[in-house]
């Protein structure tokens, strides 16, 4: 029950990074003309090098890093999509 309790401790954690990912992303995009898939791989270096700043080299601190990427990119993905999806209506 521990474990649980200390993985809801790092929630808002899991937002900031979020948050610092998507403006990263939207930044390299806009000012560099690098292809978005090798953007992804660089916002998963930079999510898993500030997990691993924060909290010592370890799974978890990869996990989250990893989770926290997930979430930037899916969440990306899906006000991209949405827009779309409106626009053409």
């Amino acid at each position: 029950m521990e474990e649980i309790k200390d993985l809801y401790a790092l929630f808002p954690h899991v937002i900031c990074v979020w948050i610092v990912l998507n403006i990263l992303g939207n930044t390299i995009k806009m000012t560099f003309k690098i292809p978005s898939k090798y953007i992804v791989w660089i916002l998963l270096l930079v999510s898993i090098i500030i997990n691993f700043a924060f909290f010592k080299v370890s799974f978890e601190s990869f996990f989250i890093g990893f989770v926290t990427f997930s979430f930037s990119v899916s969440s990306y993905d899906l006000v991209k999509y949405l827009y779309r999806i409106t626009k053409n209506k």
